[in-house]
């Protein structure tokens, strides 16, 4: 059903879904316009945007939950859904459509098998999305109870209250997909490059479900003990933050010119995260991480925002990074991921402690990744209609 007027207004069905430690709008293909100006203009109408708090629509007033994910038939032939992320930002009139989010591929697999897109395999359906941004297959497995997606389960993540059933998502396909390249985009594992206001600093960039930038936290003057909020009132730390964005990506050719500071505030790309070997602190849920629970101390931000858990697409990548020599991550992991075969990861992050299987092996090519596989959970919050002016 296409947008309808309805009540003097525009009406959309829509779907509320948190996936991950995210919380999206997701919306039918079939009931939107092509893309381009008319689509995002409905798209900003259903979320309130701009405005930092979206009073007058759906959005959260949070990066984290001011996502979209546009699904419909797959325009894969191996894939059994198409799911288009969007980030939608709070403070201009943009969508940022070049991006993915890891979170919301949960939702996308929990929205597929309500609509029993993917196969039964036992008490599992594996639901394989066609991520539309990248192109790339993530191969997804929601378990089931009497034909619908389950909703108890044991399995908690970092960020998000209580516990639900696992959902696995594998991000194996996505080496190389924000730049169509290899997963050392510049060719090292780690590079120097000279940041305005800080001088060199060592930096490791990776092209792995999203585009990555790695620094040591020590190196941008980060305290580790400060709070996730701290972190974010920190103006001088945030500006340091984004002057590695900055840079990097116009070392690299991603994002550089007169329009770069604005084009930074509404990218996704590139994340950027500050690392450290393990550490004891508090999570903001109020439980302690002690060292031992966790084999990286990672924060990460975009657009001049602290993430609040970690990007699921980041800790894809964060993983991946981990298998290979000479990165920053592999530095901080102390040869973590230098085993042959998957080796698991413990990311410390803000909401708790996330787990993340990789393998990474060096090819006649370069580096090829295996697999790259998470745990999220995700629930059907809302399915109704949307009413917007």
């Amino acid at each position: 059903m296409p947008v309808l007027p309805a009540l003097n207004m525009r009406s959309i069905p829509s779907r509320i879904i948190r996936g991950g430690s995210s919380k999206g709008i997701y919306l039918d293909r079939a009931d939107l316009p092509e893309p381009g100006a008319a689509r995002d203009e409905i798209v900003l109408r259903v979320f309130g945007s701009p405005d930092r708090r979206q009073i007058d629509g759906l959005g959260g007033a949070d990066k984290l939950t001011s996502k979209v994910a546009i699904m419909g038939a797959p325009t894969r032939a191996d894939c059994d859904i198409d799911y288009l992320f969007g980030q939608v930002n709070t403070e201009l009139p943009r969508v940022d459509w070049r991006a993915n989010c890891g979170n919301l591929s949960a939702g996308a697999a929990l929205y597929g098998a309500l609509t029993g897109a993917g196969r039964m395999e036992g008490d599992r359906m594996q639901v394989n999305v066609h991520q539309v941004n990248t192109g790339r297959r993530l191969v997804t497995h929601v378990p089931m109870r009497d034909g619908f997606p389950a909703v108890e389960g044991d399995f908690a993540i970092g960020g998000v209250p209580g516990t639900g059933p696992r959902i696995d998502v594998d991000f194996g396909d996505f080496a190389g997909s924000a730049l169509g390249g290899s997963v050392l985009p510049t060719g090292n594992a780690m590079d120097r490059v000279d940041i305005p206001g800080i001088g060199l600093l060592e930096v490791s960039v990776i092209d792995m479900a999203n585009l990555l930038f790695f620094v040591r936290a020590g190196d941008i003057g980060m305290d580790t003990s400060a709070s996730i909020y701290d972190m974010q009132a920190d103006l001088a730390l945030v500006g340091r933050l984004e002057a590695v964005r900055k840079a990097v990506s116009a070392h690299i050719g991603f994002i550089a010119g007169p329009d770069a500071d604005q084009e930074l505030r509404v990218s996704t790309n590139p994340l950027i995260f500050a690392v450290a070997p393990p550490l004891a602190y508090g999570a903001t849920n109020g439980q302690a991480v002690a060292m031992d629970d966790h084999d990286l101390f990672a924060r990460s931000l975009a657009r001049y925002e602290f993430s609040k858990a970690y990007p699921g697409s980041g800790a894809a990548g964060t993983a991946v990074a981990a298998g290979i020599p000479g990165t920053l991550v592999q530095e901080a992991v102390a040869g973590l991921g230098q085993a042959r075969g998957i080796y698991d990861l413990r990311v410390g992050h803000p909401g708790g402690v996330l787990r993340v299987a990789a393998e990474v092996c060096a090819e006649a090519g370069g580096i090829a990744v295996r697999k790259a596989l998470i745990g999220r959970t995700a629930r059907l919050i809302m399915e109704g209609t949307s009413y917007f002016r």
